[in-house]
Order: structure tokens, then sequence, then C-alpha cells
């Protein structure tokens, strides 16, 4: 019976869906998953209008990251072995993160690309820019959680200064091997640990930054709150859909930014 309940709203919603989207639903070949990710994003983006801040990189135009993009580029064959090669090798395709942007009024892809990184990671990299800049951070550490490759330090070192940049990460979709290979060959000094080697070794430090981009976040979310971070940053489309995530972030945090690719949390 519940299975046939949870078919009927699934099918509601569907039709739903379709009045709000279809020409939508037409281009993107009826994936109403994805349709379902535009609609619970608007829901969240209209209820929360008085933290909306546009799609935005103005910042990141004050610096030159050829060079960063080039060496992380250059490391394309680690990524091919990787044991999630599907989405290291198609950072800038995998997912819905790129076509949710279609659907925004941003349309400066051609910068996005220069970038070798999941789109949502260039937003993360603007804002956490614009945080310096209002001098929220406060000589804590960065984490991005889960890491990957830790390509998000190699870019965020270009104008982050005097701040320690941990990578958590399991290793069940890239090895640390690999992490350690690439890391080597970009220059890079960014620590990646487990979360449980994190906690041995870095338990009482303070956190400005938790970043946790392209990953389901009710694996970890326990474990993110419980660092007690200044300042999380989420993919939209990771929250929006989840109603009892944002009961626990909102326990302790606030909503200080949100647009259509990223969603920024403040600690009350």
């Amino acid at each position: 019976m519940n299975k046939l309940i949870n078919y009927a709203k699934w099918l509601a919603k569907i039709i739903l869906i379709f009045v709000n989207y279809p020409l939508l639903a037409f281009k993107y070949n009826f994936d109403f998953q994805f349709l379902n990710t535009l609609y619970m994003n608007g829901k969240f983006i209209s209820k929360n209008r008085h933290a909306y801040n546009s799609l935005k990189i103005n910042r990141l135009s004050n610096y030159d990251f050829s060079k960063e993009s080039k060496l992380s580029e250059s490391n394309q064959g680690i990524l091919d072995k990787t044991l999630n090669s599907e989405y290291f090798s198609n950072l800038h395709n995998f997912g819905y993160g790129l076509k949710v942007l279609e659907t925004s009024s941003f349309n400066n892809y051609d910068y996005l690309k220069k970038f070798h990184l999941y789109p949502a990671n260039v937003f993360v990299l603007d804002s956490i820019s614009e945080l310096m800049e209002e001098e929220h951070l406060e000589d804590g550490v960065i984490l991005d959680y889960p890491s990957g490759i830790g390509n998000l330090f190699l870019y965020l070192n270009k104008f982050v200064e005097n701040v320690d940049f941990i990578g958590i990460d399991n290793f069940e979709q890239i090895s640390r091997e690999d992490i350690n290979e690439y890391q080597k060959n970009v220059g890079s000094t960014c620590k990646t640990l487990t979360f449980e080697e994190y906690l041995k070794s870095y338990e009482n430090n303070k956190v400005d930054i938790i970043v946790s981009i392209e990953l389901n976040l009710d694996l970890i979310i326990e474990n993110i709150l419980s660092l007690r971070a200044n300042f999380l940053i989420f993919e939209t489309m990771y929250i929006s859909r989840q109603k009892n995530l944002l009961d626990k972030i909102y326990t302790d945090y606030s909503l200080y930014s949100i647009n259509e690719s990223i969603s920024i949390f403040k600690r009350s």
C-alpha cells in the first residue's frame, strides 16, 4: 500500500512539474529527476529571497588562474584511472551542476570552463573571496569534505594566505595514492585525511569554512555539523530536496546566502 501511495504522490508531482516546465521537459527528454531538482531549487530560493545573491564570479576576474588550470589538467591521466573516473574525468559536465546553471540567468560558461573544477566550486571560490573581503575569516582552517583530488585548494592558494587547507575524504571514490600523486604533481602541500584522522590530529582546531559539494549530504551531515565551522557551503540542489537536512542545519546555522548553484550557512 505504501508503495502505491508513494507512486501516486510522485505521479502527481510529475504532472505539477510538467505544468511548470513544459518546454524544459521536452528539452531534457522528460528527465523528471532533474526537473524535480529545478522545482525544489526554485521553491527553496523563493522562500529565501531575502538571502538571494545572484550567480556571479566578479572577484575571480582579478586573478589569472591559467597556470593552476594547466597544472591540474596535465594530471588527467591520474584522473582517468581513479575509482570514479566518470566524475573526475568529466568535472565540467558531471551530474546536474551545469544543467542547473543552463536554466538560470548565468551565461558566462566560457569563463567557467577555464577552471578544472566542478562548476559549483567556481562559485565557491568567488564566495570565499567575498567572505575574506568582508573579514569573516578568523584564521581557522578551510575544509573541503569530501575533497577528492583537492583541486579546489590549488585555486584557493592563489588568494587565501596563511590558512591551512585540509581535505577530508574516505577514499572510496579515489585512492589516497592517486590523491597524493596529484597533489605532488601540482606542488600542493595540502593534507587529505579521513574524518577520524582529522579528529585525531586537529580536534581542537577552529574551522572557518567547510565546503561540501557534489555528494548526498545525508551521509556526512552529522560529521560536518560536529565540527562547528563558522560557515558551511553546500550545493543548493542537495539541500533544497531534503527537509530533514535543513532541520539539522538550522539548529545551529542560519542561511547567509543562496543562489541556484550554492548555499552558504553561517553559525548562529
